[in-house]
């Protein structure tokens, strides 16, 4: 009796074992498929009324490019944005007068805090010629102010917590970044990560600042 309740429980604790190691299995597997979601849906839609536009038949921009022409371009709002993790209020109006790069960002945005080592790299190399501003995005304070001091920003930070900036330039993804001409209007917009040499480009191109 002893050694068939052996056996018994040795082909019990085989069973178990192979159970956990499927379960194991399925949890890795089900990992896996949110890192990659994660990554396949790096421009998360905050204002899913909102759409993308059709693709040009050109094929020139991609979906999540836009050049705006000038019938489209509008100013951006001059409205003070909330301070970033308890900081003063930031006057956008105050940027008026020299090319500036708006980035809405979270750390809850993989792509987000992808680039954003690429975007203060080409923030310290414009400086004086161009300002940057990041905008964090119904975000954790205290969470994107230690991001944002362990990648070592140096350019201005302001808050968003209740997106009403990021419904007011009609941005639809993330990350948005938002190229303003000095006189205050948008003239391009990213829906997307962009890394250092992408950012140069579109300065050069939009803005006309070669770095």
């Amino acid at each position: 009796m002893g050694r068939q309740a052996t056996a018994r429980y040795r082909d019990l604790m085989d069973t178990t074992d192979r159970q956990r190691g499927l379960r194991r299995t399925v949890l890795l597997a089900g990992a896996l498929v949110v890192l990659l979601l994660s990554g396949a849906l790096a421009v998360v839609a905050l204002d899913q009324g909102r759409q993308p536009a059709e693709p040009p038949a050109d094929g020139g921009l991609s979906l999540l490019e836009e050049r705006l022409p000038p019938d489209r371009q509008a100013p951006l709002p001059d409205g003070p944005l909330d301070g970033f993790a308890g900081g003063a209020a930031v006057d956008l109006a105050a940027y008026r007068g020299q090319p500036l790069v708006v980035n809405l960002w979270a750390t809850w945005c993989a792509p987000c805090v992808e680039e954003m080592p690429d975007l203060q790299e080409v923030a310290g190399q414009s400086e004086g010629r161009v300002a940057f501003l990041g905008v964090n995005v119904a975000d954790g304070a205290r969470r994107a102010q230690r991001f944002a001091e362990e990648v070592g920003v140096t350019y201005d930070l302001a808050a968003d917590p209740d997106r009403r900036f990021f419904e007011a330039v009609q941005a639809f993804g993330m990350p948005t970044t938002l190229f303003v001409s000095p006189e205050g209007t948008i003239v391009y917009r990213q829906t997307g990560p962009l890394d250092a040499d992408g950012l140069r480009a579109a300065l050069s191109t939009h803005l006309g600042v070669d770095v």
